[in-house]
């Protein structure tokens, strides 16, 4: 009995040597990679807009204001420190896209779906670099920040209303089939307009950048986070403390990722009604649809994600317009902090899509 006992003992001792010399020989690996870019934390995430009208709730999902230019800039709390991790200014249409060019409504379409990617979110959009127009199509851009396929689908009735839509460009994330609809609330609205009224809980902030220093103004947001966290009973802050630690974990998120690729078969009511959005604008366009997945950060770091091959199967299957636009597995491509891609990011993006219009339209 005493030999069973050791030599359990010892196998245990064995799997945890040999994890952490795994766990060891990943980190020294991406040595490089984690000088250079810095783990994203949403918790630490503050989006400012210029104070004034921003977004506009139609329905039940939302788009931007028309005929606006509005400065964003985007903070990181890292240790004792603020970075601006990017700022830029969103230029809208007369339809409250985000684009500069305005919108006529009886010329042949080509609308680009998507979420913040599509949009352009950190740098001037990248959908700009059409001016307006693809051979005899107009491009519309109705990439909006933090939807999913669900709102995708709104956005696309929203606009097929009022425009001549002959073609859909479908972009997606891995993360994208796991959003649900959502407007932007009253207090955050009434936030945008008048930094003096948010009390912190809001998604988006706005601040008169052009007259004030936001500092003391990030400092007050960040003091709510914290007490907010801190008044989280002991045992919910020690479960979301060890998650956080372990999905860090290069041997759990590693054999995980690759489980779910092979394995998982989801019963999430947010996903199944992204396939759905995602199956009924395939039946209203079929062949004039065209999907594109583009690769996150996270993927370029770590490799695909199981949200993006379970979504890419599911679209396999019903269409053969499938593509990809991978940022040419760049991580460069992308800011240090946040999860979007950088001005030169964008620009490959362009490229990307460009040559996928030039060989299928």
């Amino acid at each position: 009995m005493k030999l069973i006992k050791s030599n359990i003992i010892i196998i245990i001792i064995s799997i945890i040597i040999s994890l952490t010399t795994i766990e060891f020989i990943f980190i020294f690996k991406n040595n490089n990679l984690n000088k250079n870019i810095k783990k994203f934390d949403p918790y630490n995430r503050f989006m400012l807009f210029e104070e004034g009208d921003v977004f506009k709730n139609v329905e039940s999902f939302f788009k931007y204001h028309s005929n606006k230019n509005i400065l964003s800039k985007t903070f990181y709390k890292d240790s004792d420190k603020w970075i601006e991790e990017y700022s830029y200014e969103i230029s809208t249409n007369n339809f409250g896209l985000v684009q500069k060019n305005d919108l006529i409504k009886n010329k042949k379409s080509i609308l680009l779906l998507g979420d913040s990617f599509v949009e352009g979110q950190g740098s001037s959009s990248w959908v700009n670099n059409f001016n307006g127009l693809y051979k005899d199509y107009q491009i519309i851009n109705g990439g909006i920040i933090g939807t999913g396929p669900q709102q995708f689908e709104l956005i696309e009735n929203h606009i097929s209303k009022e425009f001549i839509v002959k073609k859909v460009i479908f972009f997606y994330i891995g993360d994208d089939i796991r959003r649900n609809i959502f407007n932007i609330s009253q207090n955050t609205l009434d936030c945008l307009k008048d930094y003096k009224t948010c009390s912190g809980n809001e998604n988006f902030y706005g601040f008169p950048f052009r007259n004030n220093n936001p500092i003391k103004f990030l400092n007050s947001l960040n003091e709510y986070r914290i007490s907010q966290k801190n008044d989280l009973p002991f045992f919910d802050k020690l479960k979301v403390n060890i998650k956080k630690n372990l999905n860090n974990l290069y041997i759990i998120k590693i054999p995980i990722n690759v489980l779910r690729q092979r394995f998982y078969k989801s019963k999430n009511e947010y996903i199944k009604r992204n396939f759905n959005s995602i199956n009924n604008l395939f039946l209203k366009y079929e062949n004039n649809i065209i999907f594109v997945q583009l690769k996150s950060k996270n993927e370029v770091l770590y490799g695909k994600e199981y949200n993006s091959f379970y979504t890419e199967n599911f679209i396999k299957k019903i269409s053969k317009n499938h593509f990809s636009c991978n940022f040419n597995n760049n991580i460069n491509f992308f800011n240090k902090i946040d999860m979007h891609p950088n001005k030169d990011g964008y620009n490959n993006l362009y490229q990307c899509v460009r040559k996928i219009l030039n060989n299928n339209i």
